[in-house]
């Protein structure tokens, strides 16, 4: 009897946890916001299913700036040190970069709104082309020694 009381104490405690620590929050707000963003890109077909989709796009970049004003460092510290909380979100934005790369060569189906929209996450700006460079340089490095 003792130790059906004690598992079901610490089950308690450990949803208690879960639903105290506000990171979780976060993060279930994170992938879900991720999540609405990638159900509206993969919804779009042609120009003509842009309207709705907008929409939804809109909604999760605002949900995600809201989720901006959290630490990021620990938002980063929970995502890396809490089991089962960092695939889900390299799932999502796998999802999300297939959507990037495929409404970019669709030339964001001929919506401008679409494109000033995703331009941020999407369009490579000359910072980030120079991070890249780098990255790719430093690859080449790593490689070469072996």
């Amino acid at each position: 009897m003792y130790k059906t009381l004690a598992s079901l104490f610490i089950a308690s405690s450990v949803l208690y946890a879960a639903e105290a620590d506000p990171m979780a929050a976060v993060c279930d707000r994170l992938v879900a916001a991720l999540e609405q963003e990638a159900e509206a890109l993969e919804s779009i077909t042609e120009a003509g299913d842009i309207s709705a989709p907008l929409a939804k796009v809109r909604e999760s970049l605002a949900a995600q700036q809201e989720l901006l004003a959290v630490d990021a460092g620990l938002l980063w510290q929970y995502i890396d040190n809490t089991e089962g909380v960092k695939q889900p979100i390299i799932d999502v934005l796998q999802r999300l970069a297939l959507q990037f790369d495929r409404v970019e060569a669709a030339q964001f189906y001929g919506s401008a709104e679409l494109c000033e929209l995703l331009g941020p996450q999407v369009l490579a700006t000359p910072a980030t082309e120079r991070a890249n460079r780098a990255k790719r340089e430093k690859l080449r490095e790593i490689d070469h020694d072996e």
